[in-house]
């Protein structure tokens, strides 16, 4: 473990030279001379993900995933219901996807929405033989398919790759396209925006896939991996609604109780929150492509700019825009007020259910009417998901009641969802 140690110590530094506007009290940095862009895994080709999948394997075989289930359980209580969550896992991620790089420099991490996938979780393409593997089976609740369909872990005990869906055979209802759009409309500061993402999306996938993502050594699982780059785009899209002032902005508690800075150290690194926290500069050389398309420009994170995102027109903003004017005040106020930025809407497209890497042509299909004005309310994180998540209880329950009394307005409302079907 020494020199898994060493080398993610290498991992975790930065390149730190000439930056356009650091923080006060930060060094600063370099912007990235080439910056990769992070897509959704169903918009991958056959061979982007082939190449993915041989690097996973390889990261497996040389030990790396369990490296990584190790760390993160090693530091679970610090990274957690707290503002280090965000910028910790940002960090983590990237390097993860530098182990990755270091085996095919053509890979990137890909971003696994899973709130597209909301209704009917366990029929995701993901868990598909071809892709990331399904639930798990017999006694062990070993994952037999995929890519750890093979997988013995060595930590925390030598063990298979287990999956235990918690509904049995399927998952309970997620958070969707029009929950996540509220969190990221009404969060007006980073604390909130923490709480919101880490409280629901985050938790409610872990919770709902069991097994090794239901513990804190879920790195184990591949899919925690695109699962939290999801989580990370949240985070930058965010960002660069109003990147002046929120690229470098961070309050709420870190994991001592103190007030979070720019300056506190990631957990178990020398690397200061800052180090992470401005996408196309230093070490974190990568973008989104939901980002790309939002400015149209492929460098938004690079250059410095104070263009406004280009507003695109789609019939799934447009039809939660007929809202009644209270329920977007409510729970949209950039709708409610006619400044929505596309970064801050989750309702801009229906992800392609073809399987991945298929290559082919996707068309959307028609919302349901036998759906109108039914979308249901997400599960709930369990007592004992909330205690090792270092939450806090109150937190989680507001927000599980906000997230059931914005299905009860928009039901109330008649709306029909377009990812119901």
């Amino acid at each position: 473990m020494k020199f898994f140690g060493y080398v993610l110590g290498l991992a975790l530094l930065s390149t730190q030279a000439v930056a356009l506007t650091p923080p006060a009290g930060a060094d600063a940095l370099a912007a990235c001379s080439d910056v990769i862009v992070r897509k959704e895994v169903r918009s991958l080709s056959t061979a982007e993900w082939s190449a993915y999948k041989a690097a996973v394997q390889s990261a497996y075989t040389d030990k790396w995933i369990d490296w990584f289930g190790y760390l993160h359980d090693r530091i679970a209580l610090t990274i957690h219901g707290n503002s280090m969550f965000l910028v910790y896992h940002r960090g983590l991620t990237r390097d993860y996807e530098k182990i990755l790089r270091g085996y095919n420099p053509s890979v990137v991490v890909p971003y696994w929405n899973a709130m597209i996938d909301y209704q009917h979780p366990e029929q995701s393409v993901i868990f598909g033989a071809d892709s990331l593997g399904g639930n798990g089976s017999g006694g062990s609740n070993c994952v037999s398919n995929g890519v750890p369909g093979t997988w013995q872990m060595t930590y925390p005990d030598s063990h298979c790759l287990c999956r235990q869906f918690s509904g049995g055979s399927t998952i309970p209802v997620w958070h969707s396209p029009e929950f996540i759009t509220h969190v990221l409309q009404s969060s007006t500061t980073y604390a909130q925006l923490r709480a919101g993402i880490e409280n629901s999306i985050h938790g409610a996938v872990h919770l709902g896939m069991g097994g090794d993502m239901d513990t804190m050594h879920s790195p184990s699982d591949p899919i925690f991996w695109v699962h939290h780059a999801n989580i990370d785009r949240l985070y930058a899209q965010w960002q660069a609604v109003s990147p002046d002032d929120r690229t470098y902005m961070i309050d709420g508690d870190g994991p001592d109780g103190q007030p979070a800075t720019v300056n506190m150290l990631l957990t178990g690194t020398t690397k200061p929150a800052y180090t992470v926290m401005r996408l196309g500069y230093g070490d974190m050389c990568y973008t989104y492509d939901t980002i790309q398309a939002a400015n149209g420009n492929a460098d938004a994170l690079v250059k410095r700019t104070n263009q406004k995102c280009i507003k695109r027109p789609n019939k799934e903003t447009e039809a939660i825009k007929q809202l009644p004017t209270k329920v977007l005040q409510q729970f949209y106020p950039s709708f409610a007020n006619g400044t929505v930025n596309a970064l801050e809407n989750e309702m801009v497209s229906l992800t392609p259910s073809t399987p991945i890497g298929s290559n082919g042509n996707f068309t959307a299909p028609t919302p349901n009417e036998a759906f109108r004005g039914k979308m249901p309310a997400p599960s709930k994180l369990t007592d004992a998901w909330i205690k090792m998540q270092n939450a806090c209880v109150e937190e989680v329950r507001e927000l599980e009641q906000r997230a059931c009394d914005m299905v009860e307005a928009l039901n109330s409302a008649n709306y029909l969802s377009p990812y119901l079907f």
